[in-house]
């Protein structure tokens, strides 16, 4: 497959298959996600997970296709997108294969922040098996770390904040009603920065977190950037 999409072959349907891989591996994780909370969470997160990929990929695809060029790796249009649709399709397929894993372990009782922290996991171990495909579909020769390594700058920084302004993916356990959508609260980069200060004990209000932040087990406000949903400021 990376060899078709370094080749220019078969581009058409490596998107096609890799769409329907998207569409059917990242909304199966997702609403397991959202089986945490139960009721429609699992509805809304199995809808935003593959919302949150494709909307990186959409945004994603025009800088990767420059970056290519810049590099010395000039490629057709329709290469990059479909080298970028085989690596989102590859790591939607290994979130389907963690997603029995993380049901089980919700349903055995794992708290919030555990959740989490799984799911994260599981998206690190996903993003491997993308960055495999990519590098393949880069092929070799001068210049292939490099162009990797700004394809998945890429993608982290368009995907985490696509995935930031989607929240939230497992809901909070004291709010009785889950939005769809989250107020914002910043930005991801701005988020990526409270947690680093709060991990330091520098907290950017003057104060500390407070004890009740920890009653449900997940972090204080301060530290919401890592786990993408914490306690609102009107719940303590």
């Amino acid at each position: 497959m990376a060899a078709s999409c370094r080749e220019d072959r078969d581009t058409r349907a490596i998107a096609l298959a890799s769409l329907g891989a998207i569409a059917l591996g990242s909304a199966v994780f997702g609403g397991v996600i959202g089986s945490f909370r139960g009721g429609e969470q699992i509805l809304y997160a199995a809808i935003k997970v593959p919302l949150a990929m494709l909307i990186t990929l959409a945004l994603s695809a025009p800088a990767l296709h420059a970056l290519a060029a810049v590099l010395g790796r000039p490629r057709p249009m329709r290469s990059v997108i479909a080298l970028a649709l085989a690596s989102a399709g590859r790591s939607s397929l290994v979130l389907l294969a963690f997603a029995p894993v993380l049901w089980l372990l919700i349903d055995l009782g794992l708290g919030y922040h555990a959740s989490s922290v799984v799911a994260w996991l599981a998206y690190a171990v996903a993003g491997l098996a993308a960055l495999g495909v990519l590098v393949r579909g880069i092929g070799a020769g001068p210049g292939r770390v490099l162009t990797a390594i700004a394809f998945m700058a890429v993608f982290f920084a368009v995907g985490g904040q696509a995935a930031w302004i989607l929240r939230p993916y497992l809901g909070r356990p004291s709010e009785k009603t889950v939005p769809f959508l989250r107020a914002r609260e910043g930005s991801f980069s701005d988020a990526l920065v409270r947690s680093f200060r709060s991990a330091l004990g520098i907290y950017d209000d003057g104060c500390p977190p407070h004890a009740d932040d920890y009653r449900y087990g997940y972090p204080s406000p301060h530290e919401e950037g890592a786990a993408g949903d914490g306690p609102a400021e009107g719940e303590r």
